[in-house]
């Protein structure tokens, strides 16, 4: 094993015996004085092979127990499925918990009316969400509510590589989005973040939620209000967006999901407005 780079003290980047790049996670690890040849495999606790490298990021900012957490979910859904499962899935778990305490910290409570539908059309993937929800309160101390299952079960099933997806309308949706956002923020957005990876993901869930004729509910409406007037530009993009989507589908959008929008847009655009 060749160390290549340090990504933090737990992580680093690596080539295996075959050359091939890989994640390697172990205690200590990033002390070691890289470039250099690594023989001391017994420290290495876990190894990500196939992974997107914005995802580098995401370890850097994201607690080491909320990682470890989301490594425990993967291994047990893996354990219950018969298919590929995209390799970065552990990453994406992590994101999502990350992003659902955030949101609880800030008392933004979010349901989804896809919740019921998901338990009958993919039960594994629900039993699984149930079992996440009981780890993430075990390791982190945080009891996430039930409607939090619907996030993690929409993860899981889009890392699957035998669901197919109806991508290109949604592709040309995206794209259309984001040349709304740099226009109306005034940004360039750099598709090769972590942050333009999170704000595909949710735009995905949302036309999901949008072609099931679900929603997101929530009693947030303060929250929103608060939202709007704090981020006004934000906002304007988000009616901007809304507009876009309305006139495409025939759908307008909830205050609700204006509100997860608002956060998603801001985070996508954090670096660039200071946030």
């Amino acid at each position: 094993m060749k160390l290549l780079k340090k990504i933090n003290n737990n992580f680093a980047l690596g080539l295996d015996s075959n050359n091939e790049q890989v994640i390697v996670e172990g205690k200590g690890i990033g002390f070691v004085k890289m470039p250099c040849e690594f023989n001391e495999l017994d420290k290495i606790t876990r190894t990500y092979y196939d992974f997107n490298e914005r995802y580098i990021d995401l370890i850097n900012s994201i607690p080491q127990e909320v990682l470890d957490t989301a490594n425990n979910i993967y291994e047990y859904f893996t354990s219950k499925i018969d298919c590929y499962v995209n390799p970065n899935l552990p990453f994406i778990l992590a994101d999502h918990i990350n992003f659902s305490i955030e949101r609880m910290t800030k008392n933004i409570f979010v349901g989804m009316d896809m919740y019921y539908d998901l338990m009958h059309l993919h039960p594994v993937e629900y039993e699984v969400s149930e079992y996440a929800l009981k780890v993430i309160k075990k390791n982190l101390g945080v009891t996430l509510p039930p409607n939090e299952k619907t996030g993690i079960i929409l993860n899981l099933v889009n890392a699957e590589a035998n669901i197919k997806k109806e991508t290109s309308k949604t592709e040309k949706y995206i794209n259309q989005m984001i040349d709304i956002i740099e226009n109306d923020m005034n940004v360039s957005i750099d598709k090769n973040s972590f942050n333009y990876s999170r704000f595909v993901s949710h735009v995905e869930y949302l036309f999901k939620r949008l072609s099931n004729k679900s929603s997101i509910s929530s009693e947030n409406k303060m929250i929103y209000d608060s939202l709007k007037d704090k981020f006004q530009k934000t906002s304007n993009c988000v009616d901007h967006i809304s507009d876009y989507i309305e006139k495409m589908e025939g759908t307008s959008l909830s205050q609700e999901e204006k509100l997860y929008l608002i956060l998603h847009v801001n985070r996508l655009c954090e670096r660039a407005l200071g946030l």
